[in-house]
């Protein structure tokens, strides 16, 4: 995992933009880690992202999904018709707009969908007890009280 590397020392300003990117930057090579070259069954990349969103935001078109995933709506209908053929999704009639098809996750896709977010916890949890000291873990705790900050004072 490549990530540049800055030390910080408590009292350092940092500005909120070079924090941001850190953050993101980050987070994508922590998910890059925890994907890199292990494939769930026969969950490719491609459906675990298009399943991950329709568990987050419910009943999507294909073109929702290719915007969510900055794709093409063609490219998306390739993976929505795989999504379906393996009994993932299901397809219906928008009861607000007849021409339009909306894909929801199938009991099947749902347990998909668990069974991922199980495998990638265990993944994180071995990255996290394999390479960071007991030390390094209480300060990743700190970091994410701090962080959760941010949600706490938004309620």
């Amino acid at each position: 995992m490549q990530v540049r590397l800055t030390i910080f020392t408590v009292g350092t300003a940092i500005e909120p933009e070079e924090l941001a990117d850190r953050i993101g930057e980050m987070m994508a090579a922590l998910r890059r880690e925890m994907r890199s070259g292990r494939q769930i069954g026969d969950l490719a990349p491609r459906h675990e992202a298009a399943l991950a969103w329709l568990r987050r935001k419910g009943r999507l078109t294909t073109a929702q999904l290719a915007r969510f995933e900055q794709i093409t709506p063609q490219s998306m209908g390739v993976v929505v018709a795989e999504l379906v053929e393996k009994g993932w999704a299901v397809k219906s009639k928008d009861p607000n707009d007849g021409r339009r098809e909306l894909l929801a996750l199938t009991d099947a896709g749902a347990a998909t969908v668990a069974q991922t977010d199980a495998e990638r916890r265990s993944d994180l949890v071995n990255l996290l007890a394999t390479r960071l000291s007991d030390d390094d873990r209480a300060l990743v705790a700190r970091g994410l009280e701090v962080l959760m900050r941010i949600e706490t004072e938004q309620k």
